[in-house]
């Protein structure tokens, strides 16, 4: 269990279902599965250091939150407008990129 994250995935009238990420402190974002699966992806290609990417950045159809992250050399840090930003080390932002894989059923 993470301390920073948590995902569920629950089924969607419109979507089939929505992964309902919901970071400390901020407000939850709805993905798509194909959306959870394409953060998950970018996670893990910052995180091994195969994208030289310094921002992922995702504006989920079923959300009214973006996910909009900054790759650091310690991790991610998730930023909100609204509401501070969220500092993720690469451990947990690894186990962010494999929930959300497997909510995508992958």
């Amino acid at each position: 269990m993470s301390e920073s994250f948590s995902l569920v995935v629950r089924p969607h009238g419109a979507f089939g279902a929505l992964a309902t990420l919901c970071l400390l402190g901020q407000p939850q974002r709805r993905f798509t599965l194909r959306e959870a699966s394409i953060v998950a992806r970018a996670l893990e290609a910052v995180a091994s250091g195969t994208s030289l990417e310094r921002q992922i950045y995702m504006s989920p159809i079923a959300s009214d939150q973006d996910f909009d992250a900054r790759v650091e050399p310690g991790g991610i840090v998730v930023a909100c407008a609204s509401h501070p930003d969220l500092c993720i080390a690469w451990p947990e932002a690894t186990d962010l990129a494999r929930a959300l894989k497997a909510a995508a059923g992958e």
